[in-house]
């Protein structure tokens, strides 16, 4: 029997190593000043673009975890049966699915990365002018942020898994062709009051993501807070050539740095 907890690493590693890199890196390109939050429609460009880029570029990973995951609920004669991580790699290679459902993984994280940051910000900014700095600005402001992450993320997440896992039919077809054939047949014969049920099928097990998201991002907060208070690394850093008195690289015309202040004091400093 073999274990699935080298694809939890794997898949924990480069799942979270993409997501946060693809949306720093559409962050910092439209938003260069380190020292201000960008504007909510920047942050939402950036949380789309980031999230369904690392999307597509960890599919592999995640197509391998999720059939590990699952391996155990088929019949014998229908398992994979990966003996581990590289192995399941390997074999994903050669039927040459390692992209299959990969555009429902991209919209899954760029709909996580678009709306959480910016809500989290939003009420944590403005529960501080009615708390001042208490904890529960943290812990409500989280609790928005992971719901809303939760609505607009869980039907994406619940068509990856499907098209991650599904199997062949007895006449050879698979399932589902697409993302959007997906969609479509999970809310045709899933989520059609007509067979007494609704849209609530692309949120099953929502107790367990909410949750799972929530602690996530709850716990990691404090370990960034220790980090900081550690001094392992500065919190409130800026760039060398943001330093007033350095000379380097000020655009008086650039809106999203104090450039012409720094310009002007610069130029008629005595």
């Amino acid at each position: 029997m073999y274990s699935s907890y080298d694809g939890f690493v794997a898949r924990t590693m480069g799942y979270t190593t993409a997501r946060v890199w693809g949306f720093l890196y559409f962050y910092d390109w439209v938003n260069p000043d380190p020292r201000r939050s960008a504007r909510p429609t920047w942050m939402l460009f950036s949380g789309l673009a980031g999230g369904f880029a690392a999307g597509i570029a960890s599919n592999p990973v995640d197509l391998v975890f999720s059939r590990q995951q699952v391996d155990a609920l088929y019949p014998e004669a229908a398992r994979r049966n990966y003996r581990s991580f590289l192995h399941g790699l390997l074999k994903a290679t050669d039927e040459g699915v390692l992209l299959r459902g990969s555009v429902a993984n991209g919209l899954k994280l760029g709909a996580l990365c678009a709306s959480m940051t910016n809500a989290f910000d939003w009420c944590k900014e403005n529960s501080y002018f009615f708390l001042g700095p208490s904890w529960i600005n943290r812990l409500w402001s989280t609790a928005v942020a992971t719901s809303i992450g939760v609505a607009v993320s869980l039907p994406f997440d619940a068509v990856r898994q499907r098209m991650h896992t599904m199997r062949p039919l007895p006449d050879g077809s698979l399932p589902y062709n697409s993302t959007w054939d997906c969609i479509k047949k999970m809310w045709h014969f899933e989520g059609n009051t007509k067979y007494q049920s609704n849209f609530q099928c692309f949120y099953a097990g929502g107790q367990a993501y909410t949750l799972r998201l929530f602690l996530i991002c709850y716990l990691s907060q404090y370990a960034l807070d220790y980090y900081h208070g550690s001094e392992l690394v500065s919190e409130f850093w800026q760039p060398a050539r943001f330093t007033a008195h350095s000379g380097i690289d000020y655009d008086i015309h650039q809106p999203f740095t104090d450039g012409f202040n720094k310009f002007m004091m610069n130029t008629y400093h005595t």
